[in-house]
């Protein structure tokens, strides 16, 4: 199969999923296709105008651009060994947009509590930094927007399948480090803005 697919093909086929995809099954998956030119969303610092004795970096989540999108699925295929293929893109011409489509298997929807989500970080060597966020120092990982409709229980184990994972570096490693260091936790802002 070709990397672009027949935008007929699947567009009918699609109902609403969650904020920045569409879906529909296929056998044993789901086939996810970006929406509207969303890509979830990428996580940085930002500085801000504060007084002189706080700090001014803070914690924001942008617009994902393709390329970031494409970025964070192969990290989740860390935490998840083949949870995610890319099947490939669609043009949308009378939108002028191009989506992005993959698919995960389909999975029984089992409700995990934020204490279960903290305890699975926990024992994979992840330090919380925010609510619904972790670091793991040994090979430079984070992940965010962890929370209870980005995880699932299957079986006995956790699956990640919609969290944004990074590798932070530059001021926003420094600034994730210095927080572990202090005790202290982030709390994301959303931003519309696709610089990061």
């Amino acid at each position: 199969m070709g990397l672009l697919l027949r935008a007929q093909d699947i567009l009918p086929r699609l109902r609403r999923g969650g904020q920045e995809h569409d879906l529909y099954d296929e056998g044993d998956r789901v086939i996810k296709v970006t929406r509207h030119g969303i890509f979830g969303f990428s996580p940085g610092i930002e500085l801000a105008l504060v007084d002189s004795s706080d700090d001014a970096r803070r914690f924001h989540l942008w617009e994902a651009t393709p390329l970031q999108y494409l970025e964070r699925l192969a990290l989740m295929n860390q935490l998840t060994p083949g949870l995610n293929e890319f099947e490939g893109v669609i043009h949308q011409s009378s939108l002028g947009e191009v989506a992005i489509v993959t698919s995960q298997p389909r999975f029984e929807i089992n409700p995990v509590s934020e204490r279960e989500i903290d305890d699975w970080f926990a024992r994979q060597g992840f330090q919380r930094v925010t609510s619904s966020g972790y670091y793991r120092r040994d090979d430079n990982l984070a992940v965010f927007d962890a929370h209870d409709r980005n995880l699932i229980r299957s079986s006995h184990t956790l699956i990640p399948f919609d969290v944004i994972p990074c590798r932070p570096d530059g001021g926003f490693l420094q600034f994730i480090e210095e927080t572990l260091a202090a005790g202290h936790t982030l709390r994301a802002e959303r931003r519309s803005s696709t610089d990061s």
